[in-house]
């Protein structure tokens, strides 16, 4: 595996701290999604951006900023907005989904697809799938399971199955548009299963016409260290929801999916320094009482010291109440946490 040279930085910011931010770091900033379920006034002038109608629990509103510690160049085409530097691409975009969810899903994955292709930055390691209604029907399909085959066929389209599928998760939003917005490399990157799930692109037919395409985890190896994006995590063992309508016990399996990752991910890659790591969650709680138990036993397992923030989705399988994602970064690379 290649290094990464130009590493990036997360940061999980209120409002009023993204809007206090300086200068030097709009900058280098590589993206600013926001969540809220109110629009934010993000102002990012040619930053990549993008809204998601998505409740953030115990505040008004959170901005994801993806930072990068080289100089970046921005542009916008073919409905995407980008920013790269000199190893890493990411980019956003919104689609109307009105023309069915499986077609505004294709269109979505065809342009992130030629976009990484034509710019050169062929290794998509990570992609955020955001939409409304997730759970409900749309001509007799699931709304997910419409999405996954606009996905599926797009990566069929390249032959990409089966080869560095990237780290992903599809939540449900309160209204608008698909979106998606994804991070992509030059230098290819190492998917991780977790052995005691069955990997989401070999999930049998009742899932659907077409199978989810995500790896649970996706390992790069930067200058820095090791980063690691590890996908949307929920209590399931094998293919099957485990514990259903047992928010207690779903948050527990949830967090041995995690680790379980994180050691598979460790034992992939022993020569790298994980020690200065430290890890960042968003946690999604289809009810908002479920969040406080959830945060303790994720508090309870990784410690005080990481970033959790807790959103209000729904998830993608009607009986998950709960779905947890992290990215693990180099702790010198997280200028804003």
């Amino acid at each position: 595996m290649n290094p990464v040279g130009a590493t990036l930085g997360l940061a999980y910011l209120s409002p009023e701290e993204f809007a206090a931010l300086p200068d030097a770091a709009r900058e280098r900033m590589l993206g600013a999604i926001s969540f809220s379920s109110r629009a934010l006034p993000l102002s990012p002038g040619n930053i990549p951006s993008a809204q998601v109608d998505m409740p953030v629990l115990g505040s008004s509103g959170m901005i994801e900023v993806w930072l990068s510690e080289q100089p970046v160049l921005r542009e916008s085409a073919a409905g995407i907005s980008i920013a790269c530097n000199q190893d890493m691409l990411f980019g956003c975009l919104s689609v109307d989904d009105d023309i069915g969810l499986d077609a505004a899903s294709r269109h979505a994955y065809d342009a992130v697809y030629d976009t990484c292709l034509t710019r050169e930055y062929p290794h998509l390691l990570r992609v955020w799938n955001y939409f409304p209604r997730i759970n409900a029907d749309e001509n007799g399909l699931e709304r997910y399971r419409k999405f996954n085959i606009g996905r599926h066929d797009a990566f069929n389209e390249r032959k990409q199955i089966n080869n560095h599928i990237p780290a992903a998760c599809a939540l449900g939003s309160c209204s608008g548009k698909l979106v998606v917005y994804f991070l992509a490399a030059k230098n290819y990157g190492v998917p991780i299963e977790n052995p005691g799930q069955t990997s989401a692109y070999r999930y049998p037919p009742q899932y659907g016409p077409r199978s989810p395409l995500f790896s649970r985890a996706m390992l790069a190896h930067t200058d820095g260290g090791p980063l690691l994006f590890i996908s949307g995590t929920a209590s399931i063992v094998g293919h099957e929801t485990l514990h259903a309508g047992d928010a207690q016990k779903q948050a527990a399996q949830t967090v041995r999916n995690l680790l379980a990752v994180i050691e598979r991910a460790q034992s992939a890659a022993p020569k790298l320094d994980w020690s200065r790591n430290t890890l960042l969650l968003k946690a999604y709680v289809r009810h908002p009482e479920h969040q406080g138990m959830l945060r303790q036993c994720l508090r309870d397992t990784f410690g005080e010291a990481m970033r959790i923030v807790c959103l209000q989705a729904d998830i993608c399988r009607s009986d998950l109440l709960m779905e947890v994602e992290g990215a693990y970064l180099e702790r010198s690379r997280v200028p804003l946490c």
